[in-house]
């Protein structure tokens, strides 16, 4: 074999292995479309920048929209009047649902008075419901809030303006929990949601929505567990909201340290002012009668004339007030007296 045919035949071979191999390496196009589009990035994982402003209906409330098709609630004046006050200065922890180790039961005062409103327009009920589940013990545990059973889903909104203290997952069983606290110090726990629709930190308006309606942690079924707190003392929600009708029930509430217990729960208490309120009302009526017969009672004219208030046994300044609407430093101020005075039985007091 001459070298001109040795030559020949090697670049012969030489070509039909590059052809082989090159037969065998997939297609860059028909690899693509074999493995599909590169995966879509999620929306946690898109850069967030602000994009836009949007007014809303409220001139105190802008929506900011951002480049990851995200968006939240603005509230410029409310940023400014809230980040002022020194109740979101102190023990503000954002990682543990308890955040008061260092304030005990026996520090707080025996009465406290919250101011929860000025108007009506300040307060929105979290959700509207019968309540299943009361405040109070659970075979061997202690329930600490109410249950109020809902459609998964359906909105829970802020019953107050404030600022978010606690939004994510919580393992101890509440699942996807939100902690607002509010101006007067009080907070309110929002737990078993099935999404947050709120951050750490975040200022928030009332009537906001700021989650919704699940059955995540130890839940069995899709309900609201709502809870009230203060310094992380819980006392029975049932004492300030009416979740039925939707409704607040004080504009000033006066808190006591002994509604900080398991058993104080406020549909007994509520009830057995109302009974006390009857008897009252028949010994007054008795006592006024000239007979022996006690007579129906008649409704109350209307009148803008001076209010009194008969004391009774176990009435204390802080219980008086918020039945009346009034404070406990309006009612020292027309009687003469200051908040250590002692109340007689039986003492009529000027409320109004």
């Amino acid at each position: 074999m001459t070298h001109n045919t040795t030559t020949t035949l090697l670049r012969c071979i030489g070509l039909a292995t590059v052809a082989f191999f090159s037969a065998l390496a997939p297609d860059p196009a028909t690899a693509q479309r074999k493995s599909g589009p590169p995966a879509e990035k999620k929306i946690e994982e898109l850069p967030r920048r602000p994009m836009d402003t949007i007014a809303t209906a409220d001139p105190k409330t802008k929506v900011i929209i951002y480049s990851n098709n995200t968006w939240e609630y603005y509230h410029p004046a409310l940023d400014r009047q809230l980040g002022e006050l020194a109740v979101y200065r102190s023990n503000w922890d954002t990682t543990s649902v308890f955040s008061y180790r260092n304030i005990e039961l026996s520090d707080l005062p025996a009465v406290l008075e919250l101011k929860m409103v000025d108007s009506l327009g300040q307060f929105c009920s979290p959700v509207r419901g019968k309540v299943l589940s009361k405040y109070g013990p659970r075979k061997r545990r202690s329930h600490n809030g109410v249950d109020v059973p809902m459609k998964t889903g359906e909105p829970v909104q802020a019953a107050f303006d404030g600022k978010v203290r606690y939004a994510k997952y919580n393992t101890g069983g509440f699942g996807y929990l939100v902690i607002i606290r509010h101006p007067n110090g009080l907070e309110t726990w929002h737990a078993h949601l099935s999404k947050l629709n709120v951050k750490v930190d975040e200022y928030v308006k009332t009537g906001q929505v700021i989650g919704y309606v699940g059955a995540t942690g130890r839940a069995y079924g899709p309900h609201l567990h709502f809870e009230t707190r203060y310094c992380d003392q819980s006392f029975d929600p049932e004492f300030l909201f009416d979740f039925e009708r939707g409704m607040l029930r004080y504009q000033t509430f006066a808190l006591e340290r002994s509604y900080f217990n398991i058993h104080s729960r406020a549909s007994e208490l509520l009830e057995e002012d109302d009974r006390d309120d009857q008897e009252i009302a028949n010994t007054l009526l008795a006592a006024a009668d000239d007979s022996t017969v006690i007579r129906a009672a008649q409704p109350k004219p209307v009148s803008s004339g001076p209010v009194y208030h008969i004391v009774k046994q176990g009435d204390i300044l802080g219980r008086i007030a918020p039945r009346y609407g009034t404070t406990i430093t309006r009612i020292c101020q027309l009687n003469g007296i200051d908040r250590n005075s002692t109340l007689r039985l039986g003492q009529r007091l000027r409320v109004k």
